[in-house]
């Protein structure tokens, strides 16, 4: 027991940090926790475990507690491209997307070969509503990301998105399928490739990808959106039965999340 007392008290921040990533890698979320907590009692300016601690605390659903890390983290190191990052995404995922910049830019700056703070910074962009600038950093990030990864599907993803916004159809189009060759499981890129094909008038091509679209897990396209999509497609198509169907569909959905 001495023994084991001893080793216990022998553990550093560095160990407890070590451990945490372990536990976090395996979705121990609760003894993550505990180990971070241990390495920032140890050490309070660890800046690697104040990470840590920001990313669990989002997980968690406690942004106020992971701005807080975060920016204890850049006031000990601005040098900290992960800090940075993270600090840019949790304002860019509370819709706070003018302070999201500035951490988004530095990390940026940080890890120039990093595609992921140029990709945030693009969808930054664009919920600000500085399309050309969107556009010139979602081309920024699919030049610097991998050939083929799940990374670069999702980046084709949001740049076809919009694209087809902006009724560019047939770019916004070679993007979703883009991101659809890397990953057919993609629910979002056949949602976007139904919208640029109905655009274009293929209503029937469109149809077959949003169905498709229904049977993949749920993304930021949700199935509420979908089944209206549908419905509009297939009451253009002259089909009102299957209008009708996923218009009850929508409105049942609606009338769930609106409780």
């Amino acid at each position: 027991m001495i023994w084991l007392l001893a080793m216990q008290l022998a553990i550093g921040p560095t160990e407890h940090y070590a451990h945490a990533k372990q536990d976090l890698a395996q979705q121990k979320f609760s003894e993550a926790a505990s180990e971070v907590n241990a390495a920032l009692h140890e050490n309070p300016y660890m800046v690697s475990a104040l990470v840590l601690k920001a990313r669990l605390a989002t997980i968690a659903h406690r942004p106020d507690v992971a701005k807080s890390c975060l920016i204890t983290a850049i006031t000990v190191d601005p040098t900290s491209e992960e800090a940075q990052f993270y600090l840019g995404v949790l304002f860019y995922e509370q819709n706070d997307f003018d302070p999201a910049i500035s951490p988004l830019q530095a990390a940026q700056k940080l890890s120039p070969n990093s595609p992921l703070p140029v990709f945030y910074l693009a969808m930054t962009h664009e919920a600000l509503g500085n399309h050309s600038k969107a556009l010139e950093l979602y081309q920024q990030a699919e030049n610097l990301s991998p050939q083929i990864s799940p990374q670069t599907a999702e980046i084709a993803v949001a740049y076809g998105r919009l694209l087809v916004s902006l009724g560019r159809n047939q770019d916004g189009m070679e993007k979703e399928r883009r991101a659809i060759e890397i990953d057919p499981k993609a629910r979002d890129a056949h949602y976007v490739l139904a919208k640029g094909l109905e655009h274009e008038g293929e209503l029937e091509k469109a149809a077959v990808e949003g169905e498709l679209a229904l049977t993949l897990p749920e993304a930021n396209a949700s199935d509420a959106e979908v089944h209206f999509l549908l419905a509009r497609l297939y009451r253009n198509l002259n089909k009102p039965d299957l209008a009708k169907a996923h218009l009850q569909k929508f409105l049942a959905l609606n009338k769930t999340t609106q409780k």
